[in-house]
C-alpha cells in the first residue's frame, strides 16, 4: 500500500530568494506589485464608502410622505435641526382657544400648521440666533417681523406637524416624512 501523504514544499535557498524578491517588489513604490496592492487597498476602502453614500443619498431623494395624524400640537422649528431625542430649537404650539368652559377641555385641533408657525415668526417669538430658538421677552403683537421665505411642513414620527425653515428637501435631510398633499 502506498502512503498518500502530501509532500510538504521544501524551503530552499531559491524559494527564500523568490519570496524576498516579491516582498521587496511589493514594498518598493512604483513597481507593478506595489501598484496592484495600492489599487486593491483603495478598492476595499472606496467601494464601501461609495455604496454607503449612494444608499444614504437614495434615502434622502426618495421622499417619504405621511399624513398629519395629531392636530393637537404643532412643532415650530426656529432652525432646521433635530437631535436623536426629537428635540429641536423652537416651540411646540398648543391651541386652547375655545376650551374655557368646555366640558371636555384640552386642546382644539390646529388645521393650518403653516399659518400658526408663521404667526410665531411674525410676532418675533421664534429666533434662529438663540440656542433654544425661542425668545424669552414678550412677543410683538404687531406681527411686523419677517417670516422666513421658505417654510416646509413635515411630519414627525409621532404624527405631529413640524414647520421647518427650508426648502422641500429639508424633511428628508432631518429624517422626517413630507406632509402628504
Amino acid at each position: 500500500m502506498m502512503n498518500s501523504t502530501p509532500k510538504e514544499p521544501h524551503f530552499t535557498a531559491n524559494r527564500s530568494a523568490a519570496i524576498r524578491a516579491l516582498l521587496v517588489n511589493i514594498a518598493e513604490p512604483g513597481t507593478p506589485e506595489n501598484l496592484r496592492l495600492r489599487r486593491a487597498r483603495r478598492v476595499r476602502i472606496v467601494v464601501p464608502a461609495v455604496i454607503a453614500t449612494l444608499v444614504l443619498t437614495a434615502g434622502a431623494v426618495v421622499a417619504v410622505q405621511a399624513q398629519v395624524t395629531r392636530t393637537d400640537h404643532i412643532n415650530c422649528f426656529a432652525r432646521a435641526e433635530l437631535n436623536m431625542w426629537g428635540e429641536f430649537p423652537g416651540a411646540r404650539v398648543t391651541s386652547l382657544e375655545g376650551t374655557i368652559g368646555d366640558s371636555e377641555g384640552g386642546p382644539v385641533s390646529i388645521t393650518d400648521a403653516l399659518a400658526a408657525c408663521s404667526d410665531l415668526w411674525a410676532q418675533h417669538a421664534l429666533d434662529a440666533s438663540i440656542e433654544s430658538g425661542v425668545r424669552s421677552d414678550p412677543v410683538d403683537r404687531s406681527f411686523s417681523y419677517p417670516v422666513p421665505d421658505s417654510l416646509t411642513v413635515c411630519v414627525m414620527s409621532n404624527g405631529m406637524a413640524a414647520v421647518i425653515p427650508g426648502a422641500s428637501d429639508i424633511c428628508g435631510r432631518l429624517g422626517l416624512a413630507e406632509r402628504a398633499k
